[in-house]
């Protein structure tokens, strides 16, 4: 069984509408600690995106800001995180990607599924490698599964890619099962 040693985390700068999404932001945080694993996020320190950094670095994981440097604010400044700085949106994915061994999305926006979906598309166009999973906190994202499963009964998802990603209810089990695909 792999280990995937970095984990990108995609998620929302806001915390959402039910405290259950910090909840599971701060518990993926603290098993990235507790296990020897470090985190790779966007570097804002807002909303599910700080929860989770703060708990990851409160646990002992080495922290990976990656920052856009017209977004960047002062308060966005994690002392002991190893910080980046790009010009634009595509070189920050490029460089959050070349860090991570694994990639986890949590409830978020726009941005968020982006970088999800971005990573997908670069999976299934032979471009990474990586084991990709959706942490789906209190059925979040029960809608955008079902609509996965709608491509692929429209035949727009090939069965091939049926593995493409995997989805769990909470931190631990989703970990595990990116475990199975890292090397």
């Amino acid at each position: 069984m792999g280990f995937c040693r970095n984990i990108a985390v995609f998620c929302g700068s806001s915390l959402g509408a039910k405290p259950e999404y910090a909840e599971a932001a701060r518990e993926l945080g603290a098993l990235l600690g507790r296990q020897g694993r470090g985190l790779v996020f966007g570097g804002c320190l807002d909303g599910l995106m700080a929860e989770v950094a703060h708990a990851a670095q409160e646990n002992g994981a080495k922290v990976y800001s990656e920052f856009i440097r017209g977004l960047y604010q002062d308060k966005d400044h994690l002392p002991g995180a190893h910080e980046a700085f790009y010009d634009n949106v595509a070189d920050r994915k490029r460089g959050l990607l070349s860090r991570a061994d694994a990639c986890i999305m949590l409830p978020g926006g726009f941005g968020t599924l982006d970088e999800f979906t971005d990573v997908c598309a670069a999976v299934q166009l032979g471009e990474l490698r990586r084991p990709l999973g959706i942490l789906n906190t209190a059925g979040y994202y029960d809608p955008l599964l079902s609509y996965f499963g709608q491509m692929r009964k429209e035949g727009f998802l090939a069965p091939e890619w049926d593995g493409l990603y995997t989805a769990a209810s909470e931190p631990e089990s989703l970990l595990r099962l990116l475990d199975g695909s890292c090397q």
